[in-house]
């Protein structure tokens, strides 16, 4: 991410979460969804950019909420708004694999670290997907465990609740 940039957030409260949004004049910055309100939401992204400018403004973010509330929603909109995330090659490989899971449908931690040419790096797409900054747009609640629903950085109730969200019939 260019720091040198403004960032501009929002929150905004939609069917009884709070939605969390940020991005730059390059692409989404960050994403995060909550059962509960987070004060800690803009204190934990200005390390990712201390020289930027954080501007609090819907207007900027207009298609990323447009994108978010129709997903919200039980839409399947289209995602292909640009990212503007440091990452790691393999954990934007990790993320680029974590995209292409269909709407509705879930993969293996093992299943995507087959597909980022890594068969044994299952734990790494793991802690990968832990860091995802940018929740729905980059669907990491779709990449469960073998044995279960496995980890999610918003909690494993907000992965369940996005997996029922798309209709999948998972039960563990």
């Amino acid at each position: 991410m260019d720091t040198t940039k403004n960032i501009y957030y929002w929150e905004f409260q939609y069917n009884g979460l709070s939605v969390y949004v940020a991005s730059s004049n390059i692409g989404v910055v960050r994403v995060k969804i909550s059962f509960t309100r987070d004060q800690s939401f803009l204190p934990k992204i200005k390390p990712f950019a201390p020289e930027a400018e954080f501007i609090e403004d819907r207007k900027h973010n207009e298609d990323l909420i447009d994108v978010i509330e129709a997903y919200l929603k039980g839409g399947n909109p289209p995602i292909d708004l640009p990212w503007a995330i440091n990452a790691t090659p393999f954990m934007y490989n990790v993320y680029r694999s974590a995209y292409k899971v269909p709407y509705g449908e879930t993969k293996t931690y093992n299943d995507i670290a087959f597909m980022v040419g890594t068969p044994k790096g299952a734990r790494a797409v793991g802690q990968a997907l832990k860091k995802n900054p940018l929740l729905i747009l980059i669907p990491c609640h779709r990449v469960v465990a073998v044995n279960g629903l496995g980890g999610f950085n918003s909690g494993i109730d907000m992965k369940r609740y996005l997996l029922n969200l798309e209709q999948n019939e998972i039960v563990f």
